[in-house]
């Protein structure tokens, strides 16, 4: 994980969600999972996906990640400016 903000000016709550810029990976609201939009399987028939899922803090990032796909990197938004977090899965 990457923090954007230096050290001692860190913000761990008060986040809007997890986004991703893949253009492949979509959030699947219904299914409540990330779902690769090349798959044949998925293409035509679901609707409401989005590139954002509800995420309000550091800790429930930490677990979501570990449900994300490998290797794509996520973003942890803020609402404060300058206090976004990076992270990617890298365990299987």
């Amino acid at each position: 994980m990457k923090y954007k903000a230096s050290k001692h000016t860190r913000i761990n709550y008060g986040f809007m969600g997890i986004t991703t810029f893949a253009k492949d990976w979509w959030w699947h609201e219904i299914e409540n999972k990330w779902i690769n939009h090349n798959d044949p399987s998925y293409v035509s028939r679901h609707n409401g996906y989005s590139s954002h899922q509800p995420c309000r803090s550091m800790k429930a990032f930490r677990r979501k990640l570990k449900q994300c796909p490998m290797d794509v990197e996520f973003i942890l938004t803020s609402r404060w400016v300058g206090h976004c977090i990076y992270g990617k899965n890298t365990k299987k």
